[in-house]
């Protein structure tokens, strides 16, 4: 239905940001379902595959998140990062702020809410806890397909302060954690590079703390 995209993956890798503001525009259900096939292309120990994607349009049910995320969001949004936001809004960490709290204030009216769950260990050693080493991976393909496809994404964890209820209205198992929820819908902004530090900031050579002064030339 989609064809091929004849798109660079740097591109996607370069410029796919947290796009927070989406216009209610819906997104075509055999949509979702390749950046979700995407998703499943994500690397997992022994493929054990342990993931499960919960997609929701229902308008019903994402009121029903939603007034839970502007709860989290609200216990998240300090005094401090008020204040960051009246007083440094283009600061790079006041844009970011706003951008959340456009988020949690316009989640009923995002187009696709994918909640990411992932199986928990049933070892004794590692018994309930989730194997996140799979998920994230998945969840980075997810985002590079939407990119790909022209869809925003962003990668949200507010919703855990309300995981029962959230849990108990979609249906998840005891047996899995619902660890991730990315919105996603046609953005409003545009696709641009984010602010990261340069590589070689974040590099040593050979052991912990040897910036090599003959470092490649990048």
């Amino acid at each position: 239905m989609f064809g091929q995209i004849d798109f660079d993956l740097f591109e996607a890798i370069y410029t796919t940001r947290s796009m927070r503001r989406l216009r209610s525009d819906p997104v075509p259900p055999a949509l979702i379902v390749k950046v979700i096939e995407a998703a499943t292309m994500g690397p997992s120990g022994s493929n054990r595959q342990p993931w499960f994607f919960v997609v929701v349009r229902d308008p019903e049910t994402k009121s029903f998140v939603a007034e839970r995320y502007r709860k989290a969001w609200e216990r998240y949004f300090t005094p401090r990062a008020r204040e960051i936001v009246a007083s440094e809004p283009q600061s790079q960490q006041g844009r970011i702020l706003r951008s959340a709290r456009y988020l949690a204030e316009h989640l009923a009216e995002t187009p696709v809410l994918i909640f990411c769950c992932v199986k928990k260990y049933n070892d004794p050693a590692r018994k309930g806890q989730p194997m996140m080493n799979a998920l994230f991976p998945a969840i980075q393909n997810l985002c590079l397909s939407a990119r790909a496809y022209g869809l925003g994404t962003s990668i949200t964890q507010l919703h855990a302060m309300h995981a029962r209820e959230i849990d108990e209205r979609l249906g998840v198992p005891a047996e899995y954690a619902n660890l991730a929820l990315i919105p996603m819908g046609y953005p409003m902004g545009r696709w641009a590079r984010p602010e990261r530090k340069p590589a070689l900031e974040v590099t040593y050579w050979e052991r912990w703390g040897n910036r090599a002064s003959a470092a490649p030339e990048l």
